[in-house]
């Protein structure tokens, strides 16, 4: 088969819902984690897209995620909630995180929602963007399993920890920061290893605190913070948000995607602030989008051909996958491929 088969991203997210259903996942549930899946394949992120349905599929099936676990609002005060997840799907738990927050911030101007006993909520992008939609400033954090050691140590203490902030410009288009604070996304390390390949040197260190452009030795060892000590500590102030804060797991007690010991036990902080609360929001909108022009038509050096605004690059091979479809490689194809066989449901994609 060739290396790369292209799929539409509305048969993906089809076949991602019929995946899900077919493990018990009730449809307005699993329409939320297939959403947030194919968003990730379509903004470029494919190590947190339709990859990770098999390790949630064995998760379901173990009891590790429970798909039926209510989203239970335990704390509700003005500007404050918090959200215990019941071991459901992180994506559902953070989208009700979302949707509460967005509805505080408009009454309240600023709002906090923080979640517990979840798991992983998949790309972070996706719940800055849908506050940013609703003309709000949309902030999204997650702590996360053990990859990033203390500075200076050698033992993996803290997850890569998302940090995502989104910025709306106009009714299409916002500026939208999400990034893990290490030096590369752990899922990327693992689809290297998937695919046999070396990854990048300045990425991880292996277990004994080395440098190592080998992705398996990287999985046992630990990942390289962004900045060395400075993307150390922002690691660890997102684990304190999202996990002592909330009463979720920190530390070393999350458990991994494919660590089928226990529950993962993640916490999330979804912040929303209400851009009317500081000033008229066509106001706001004038000035950032001026601030942007000023940014995009800075003086750019010889061999750079444009400057582009956090989430641009994502945004454009969004439109970009829309077009000519999704992108998988054999590897990933032929996962999805054996995963619908076990599950004995239709695989609808072909190659050539």
């Amino acid at each position: 088969m060739n290396s790369i088969v292209r799929v539409k991203a509305e048969d993906l997210f089809k076949f991602s819902l019929t995946v899900l259903k077919s493990v018990g996942v009730k449809e307005k549930d699993a329409e939320i984690v297939a959403e947030n899946l194919v968003l990730a394949n379509l903004r470029g992120v494919d190590s947190h897209g339709v990859i990770r349905l098999p390790a949630y599929v064995k998760r379901v099936r173990k009891g590790l995620i429970n798909s039926s676990g209510s989203i239970e609002i335990v704390k509700n005060q003005e500007s404050i909630a918090l959200i215990d997840a019941h071991n459901n799907f992180g994506q559902v738990a953070a989208m009700r995180a979302v949707a509460l927050a967005a509805e505080k911030a408009k009454k309240f101007g600023v709002a906090a929602v923080g979640v517990r006993n979840a798991n992983h909520f998949g790309i972070a992008a996706h719940y800055a963007i849908k506050l940013t939609e609703q003309k709000l400033i949309g902030i999204a954090l997650s702590n996360g399993p053990p990859a990033i050691a203390p500075w200076g140590g050698k033992t993996p203490m803290f997850g890569t920890n998302p940090i995502c902030i989104g910025f709306p410009i106009n009714e299409n288009e916002s500026i939208i920061l999400d990034m893990a604070v290490s030096v590369v996304a752990r899922g990327k390390i693992r689809l290297a290893a998937l695919k046999g390949e070396r990854i990048p040197e300045g990425w991880a260190f292996d277990e004994e605190g080395n440098p190592t452009t080998d992705p398996k030795a990287a999985i046992k060892g630990s990942l390289a913070p962004i900045g060395g000590p400075k993307g150390y500590g922002l690691a660890l102030l997102v684990d304190i948000l999202c996990g002592l804060l909330t009463g979720a797991s920190y530390g070393r007690k999350i458990k991994a995607l494919d660590d089928l010991s226990a529950p993962s036990g993640t916490g999330f902080f979804i912040e929303a602030i209400n851009i009317e609360s500081f000033r008229p929001y066509q106001e706001f909108k004038t000035y950032i989008a001026s601030y942007v022009r000023d940014i995009k038509r800075s003086p750019k050096k010889e061999e750079v051909a444009e400057i582009f605004l956090p989430g641009e690059i994502e945004r454009r091979e969004t439109e970009r996958r829309k077009k000519l479809g999704i992108p998988l490689n054999k590897e990933v194809f032929l996962t999805l491929k054996n995963l619908a066989k076990e599950l004995n449901i239709s695989f609808p994609f072909s190659h050539q």
